[in-house]
């Protein structure tokens, strides 16, 4: 039998939904500034092993949110750093981050 998710009240799910929405306004304040250029990678992953809601970004939204690079060729980095297309930005390991960096730079 599948796991019931646990009962909450009003107030928790109120809470809840305004704590969803500042994460996702907080990644796209942060897509932003790396689209910009504003925030570069390092900064990026430095930032992300402080704040959770950035450790939670899909690798594939912030490749994508990077200048010049499109969906087609942020599905061709993933590809070739073995980054799986649902992998967030704090399950990438040394090697994928050294290898998208390196992707990056070309």
């Amino acid at each position: 039998m599948a796991p019931v998710p646990p009962t909450l009240t009003q107030e928790q799910r109120v809470a809840a939904s305004r704590a969803a929405v500042a994460n996702r306004r907080r990644r796209a304040e942060v897509k932003k500034l790396v689209k910009s250029g504003d925030l570069s990678l390092e900064e990026l992953f430095s930032l992300a092993q402080n704040e959770e809601c950035v450790a939670q970004m899909r690798a594939y939204d912030l490749i994508s949110a990077l200048p010049a690079i499109g969906e087609v060729k942020a599905a061709r980095i993933m590809k070739s750093a073995a980054i799986a297309q649902t992998r967030r930005i704090r399950g990438l390991g040394p090697r994928q981050r050294e290898q998208l960096f390196q992707a990056l730079v070309r």
